[in-house]
């Protein structure tokens, strides 16, 4: 014995269908406009280190000035010495050059006060303010945290907590590769550059993250005089950071 279907059971029935062929459309949509958005892409996003790293999801600086660093520390790979890092805030920017150093017997210092910033001085300010744009404890991120986002990595990690640059004499005795500034203010900066610049090897290199940023006048400042006698090459890149190269 059959059952007729009613109306009701008729426009259920083709509302559920109008709606599974609805959302047939969204998702082909959706793969097409993904592939589209991948072909787009600019080559050095699709490079495996470039990937491998973001995968990590750590926040922090924008992902050129990582690939910035990357490519730093791969040019590197025939230069011995430790890197070190003055500011961490989360640890993207180490998570990024760890991915791809293609040497992984090297030191790593890193150095943070993992409570923000100093406090900030006339060097800092703003040209069209008079003051500076960060405060002191600005951009705060706890050791725990950073230690955790860099586990696993598995090269060898040194964690110096405190102001820059009252434990830089811990290391008074290494060589280094690689020195990446990102603290922001003139002082620390410049405290930064006098300690590691005379333990560079030749061929080394000083990236500066903050070099063109308008929030970070004293950045800049602090680079140019340091290096205004200096035999180094500065080249002032448009992803706001520097690269200093120490002759070989």
């Amino acid at each position: 014995m059959s059952v007729k279907q009613g109306p009701m059971g008729r426009r259920k029935s083709a509302s559920e269908g109008k709606r599974v062929r609805r959302e047939m459309l969204i998702a082909g949509l959706a793969k097409f406009g993904l592939q589209k958005i991948e072909k787009r892409l600019p080559e050095w996003r699709k490079r495996d280190y470039f990937a491998s790293a973001r995968g990590h999801a750590i926040e922090g600086i924008p992902d050129e000035r990582c690939f910035v660093l990357q490519n730093v520390i791969r040019a590197l790979k025939d230069v011995p010495g430790d890197v070190a890092e003055c500011g961490l805030r989360f640890g993207k920017s180490t998570a990024f050059m760890l991915e791809a150093d293609p040497r992984k017997d090297r030191s790593w210092r890193l150095f943070d006060s993992f409570e923000g910033l100093s406090e900030p001085e006339a060097a800092d300010a703003l040209a069209d303010t008079g003051k500076a744009h960060w405060g002191k404890s600005d951009l705060d991120v706890p050791e725990e945290i950073v230690r955790r986002d860099l586990q696993g990595f598995g090269q060898d990690l040194h964690f110096y907590k405190g102001w820059i640059p009252t434990r830089f004499p811990e290391v008074a005795d290494r060589t280094f590769a690689l020195l990446h500034v990102d603290v922001d203010l003139y002082r620390p900066t410049v405290d930064s550059l006098e300690f590691f610049w005379p333990r560079m090897v030749p061929g080394a290199v000083v990236v500066c993250d903050d070099y063109g940023s308008r929030k970070c006048p004293g950045a800049k400042q602090a680079f140019d005089e340091f290096f205004a006698d200096k035999d180094a090459r500065l080249i002032e890149l448009p992803t706001v950071q520097a690269l200093v190269f120490k002759p070989g």
